[in-house]
């Protein structure tokens, strides 16, 4: 239960906050967001406040906001010289986007997204990734002011160097070659250079200390030597330290993602997706561990759907911005049946990195 609880808490503020960034830049452009949703499926909750409606809904695996003129653009409508009939498409499908009587000037309402400048509507969009990075440094900053995580290893991977060691999950790393360690970056700046040379690593286990020779290896797919762990852990910051600590975080953890992504794509490391089960996974174990663990895992999972969002994918904010952008080079818009194919094309491949992210999720629960 403290898993379902967590994964609706964590799910649903990622959420949150990725769709207020929209909602809010909409509402700063002067759009009218007529609808604001977390989650999908039936409504559990449902209010209207202004001009906008909210809902909250029961399964917490997205969110939406819904922009007058969003769709359909004013290209529908007559710019290509289309006159009635194509403004009584227009007027028809946006009575049946916002389920309330539209009134004809209210194709042409200045409050529309379509009406606005290019910009505008790019900023709308990079908005809801924006607030994930951002939201991410936050949470980040958050640890690195309260909270003092020793260096633990999270999972040794089997017949590495650090296994062949006897290192094992659990241990706390206190030094290497006599240098102490706080943060898995202090590792890596002794480790990435010194693939093939004995290294002494001092840790403690069950509050004993002991000291191992690890001789890390570079492993197939890599560019540097490893030990063959996974790390977690930080020291306490204050003041500008811990908003410098929230910002480098986001930064690493980006870089990380994107390196860790362009090595699945060229075929240089295993595609190593996790699904929804597997994030539910991994969120149920953070919150065995504690809420430090949590909030760590939220962030990082920020900054995983803020690239993911980025990718040129249509429906996906990404592919708004690389649609937007390539309507202004050539400064004319793309046809609606262009747009429709673009959006099929994009849901088809979200689809199916979706069913991917599963299977591997049902793969690793077949081998636990």
């Amino acid at each position: 239960m403290t898993g379902v609880v967590a994964f609706i808490v964590v799910f649903g503020a990622i959420v949150l906050v990725h769709e207020l960034g929209h909602f809010l830049v909409a509402k700063a452009a002067g759009v009218r967001p007529f609808e604001f949703g977390v989650g999908f499926g039936p409504a559990l909750w449902k209010r209207r406040w202004g001009e906008t409606t909210y809902y909250l809904r029961a399964i917490p695996l997205g969110g939406y906001v819904k922009l007058l003129g969003m769709d359909p653009y004013p290209e529908a409508e007559d710019q290509a010289g289309g006159g009635e009939a194509k403004a009584d498409q227009a007027m028809e499908a946006a009575a049946a986007r916002t389920r309330e009587p539209v009134r004809p000037e209210e194709v042409d309402d200045p409050r529309s997204f379509a009406r606005k400048p290019l910009w505008a509507r790019l900023a709308i969009i990079a908005a809801g990734p924006f607030m994930n990075f951002a939201f991410a440094a936050v949470l980040f900053m958050l640890l690195a002011a309260t909270v003092e995580v020793p260096l633990t290893i999270y999972r040794v991977e089997p017949g590495s160097p650090a296994a062949e060691a006897g290192l094992a999950a659990g241990d706390v790393i206190l030094s290497i070659e006599g240098k102490r360690v706080y943060e898995p970056r202090d590792v890596n700046r002794i480790v990435d250079p010194s693939a093939g040379i004995p290294l002494e690593v001092r840790f403690r286990r069950d509050g004993q200390e002991a000291t191992v020779t690890v001789v890390p290896r570079i492993f197939p797919g890599a560019d540097v030597a490893r030990m063959g762990v996974q790390l977690g852990g930080q020291p306490r910051r204050t003041g500008l330290g811990a908003v410098w600590a929230g910002i480098s975080q986001t930064w690493y953890a980006t870089v990380g993602i994107i390196t860790a992504l362009g090595k699945m794509i060229v075929g240089r490391a295993p595609a190593d997706i996790s699904g929804p089960i597997g994030i539910f996974q991994l969120v149920g174990e953070s919150a065995r561990q504690g809420i430090a663990y949590v909030i760590s895992l939220a962030a990082f999972l920020n900054v995983n759907l803020g690239l993911l969002n980025l990718l040129p994918v249509p429906v996906l904010d990404g592919g708004w911005l690389a649609i937007f952008l390539f309507e202004g080079v050539r400064r004319r818009p793309l046809r609606p049946e262009q747009r429709g194919w673009a959006q099929v094309v994009g849901l088809v491949l979200v689809i199916a990195l979706m069913l991917l992210a599963t299977y591997k999720d049902i793969a690793r629960l077949a081998r636990m």
